[in-house]
């Protein structure tokens, strides 16, 4: 099964730059920048960055 979505005629798609924040980015990463995005909060990138390391960190603590 095929989901096609119809964007509104004015509708432009907002894409981010690629950037070193951005590598190894997982499609969670990627859902949560979008959400960051279309409610207009500032520095989405930095933001979902910040989130990782910080979930990163958390993963390390419980596995020592």
């Amino acid at each position: 099964m095929t989901t096609v979505t119809n964007p509104a005629p004015d509708h432009k798609a907002e894409t981010a730059a690629p950037s070193a924040d951005m590598t190894g980015w997982t499609g969670a990463d990627f859902d949560s920048w979008e959400v960051l995005t279309s409610l207009s909060i500032p520095d989405p990138i930095t933001r979902v960055t910040r989130a990782r390391r910080a979930c990163r960190a958390r993963v390390q603590e419980r596995t020592r």
